[in-house]
């Protein structure tokens, strides 16, 4: 039996550790920057498209150095459920070649937004009734209101600080609270409305509570006690 050329299979060795290596690399592209990025804007304009604010990346950090096969190439941008499109945020971008995931790749980002807000006109004691001069609508950052803001001056108007609020400053939502027009122990009027009908009963309220509030009251006919909507002072309303 014939043996091969020891040589013969040494030159054939050479060639493939030389030329498929080659062909691999041939293969392979760099994944352009430009094109994450403009991935990751197209998904902010779609995520924010409603918002109404005014946005800027501040910071957009894209891994570098990465390559993929050639072909026809599409992206995917994921961001956590909670992110609130504004802030730091790590994304993941996902690179399909072919319909193919070949990357997926952690983008770092910090969203700067920006809409008009409810602020306080001067310095809010804790425990300060809110009326109308007392606060204004003005473009503030998000991060200043971490969130809850109040997007209308008449959602602030009546209701109370539980913290002083620097002038100037956001008034959020969680700083705030409803101040009872009814309070526990007080007479009030029941009201059951439908239409073509109206019938009112004297009741006693079991809990406090502000306009729009759900309170506990007794009817002291029947001596039950019922669910009803703080209309106002001395008024509230069941079978809402």
């Amino acid at each position: 039996m014939l043996q091969p050329d020891r040589r013969f299979i040494g030159v054939l060795l050479v060639l493939f550790i030389l030329v498929v290596p080659g062909l691999v690399a041939a293969a392979q592209v760099p994944l352009p920057e430009k094109e994450i990025r403009t991935a990751v804007n197209s998904f902010l304009e779609s995520r924010l498209a409603d918002r109404g604010w005014q946005t800027i990346i501040r910071q957009l950090s894209v891994p570098q150095g990465h390559t993929v096969p050639k072909g026809a190439r599409d992206y995917e941008v994921i961001a956590p459920a909670s992110w609130p499109g504004w802030g730091a945020v790590s994304l993941a971008v996902v690179v399909r070649v072919g319909g193919v995931v070949e990357k997926n790749l952690p983008v770092r980002l910090v969203v700067d937004a920006q809409t008009e807000m409810v602020v306080a006109t001067r310095q809010l004691l804790s425990g300060t009734v809110l009326g109308a001069d007392d606060v204004a609508l003005r473009v503030q950052d998000l991060a200043l209101a971490g969130g809850h803001h109040i997007k209308t001056i008449a959602d602030a108007v009546g209701r109370k600080t539980r913290v002083t609020v620097r002038a100037g400053y956001p008034v959020r939502n969680d700083q705030l609270v409803t101040v009872p027009v009814v309070v526990s122990g007080q007479l009030v009027t029941i009201v059951l409305e439908r239409p073509g009908l109206r019938i009112t009963v004297a009741g006693r309220a079991k809990s406090s509570g502000g306009v729009g509030d759900l309170i506990r009251v007794e009817n002291l006919s029947s001596r039950k006690e019922i669910p009803a909507r703080v209309v106002d002072a001395s008024t509230v309303e069941v079978g809402f």
